[in-house]
């Protein structure tokens, strides 16, 4: 019950019922749905960016949780085309380097989005991928202008972002994409 109330008020952006819980001492850091998505995912995937912030700055969950399948909340946030949500995870919420990566502390702020955008997956897959594969163009364009996707990155199975986007027959996606690509 508390599970799904969390998860839902997180979905829904209610921050005042996440408050009640927080001062009802619910643990809602340790709240995942049967995929191992966090309150965190639920928000972003969502795109209710005040919730977000509130789960992150306040209730201190964080912001590079994985899921079962290795995503992040930035990757739900690419996938589910919610642009401010992704921003912020990157360049505010903390969503950073996994444990393979050097501490965070000792990561220059370009060094830390590197990481966080190279950050894959189970499948190996990264935020440009997904931002392509849903055909999100603004994220694929922002990742892409912001110099930290890079679409020469390969699933496990090889694929490319571009792949995706090309089966999608998404133009505007593929174009972005193919202006960034090595020639």
């Amino acid at each position: 019950m508390v599970v799904d109330r969390t998860l839902q008020a997180a979905r829904q952006g209610d921050v005042q019922t996440l408050k009640v819980q927080l001062a009802e001492n619910v643990p809602i850091s340790e709240v995942k749905d049967l995929l191992g998505a966090t309150p965190v995912h639920h928000a972003a995937r969502a795109g209710k960016l005040t919730c977000l912030r509130f789960l992150v700055e306040e209730a201190g969950l964080p912001g590079n949780c994985l899921a079962k399948n290795g995503a992040s909340p930035a990757h739900d946030a690419a996938a589910t085309g919610n642009l401010a949500c992704m921003q912020w995870l990157i360049t505010q919420g903390g969503c950073h380097a996994t444990s393979e990566a050097p501490k965070p502390s000792k990561l220059t702020i370009m060094s830390r989005l590197r990481f966080v955008l190279q950050d894959r997956d189970s499948s190996g897959a990264t935020v440009l991928h997904l931002a392509s594969r849903f055909s999100h163009h603004e994220i694929t364009d922002w990742l892409l202008k912001s110099g930290e996707g890079d679409p020469s990155v390969a699933t496990d199975t090889g694929a490319l972002p571009v792949h995706y986007a090309a089966a999608k027959g998404d133009l505007s996606s593929l174009r972005l994409l193919l202006g960034h690509s090595p020639k």
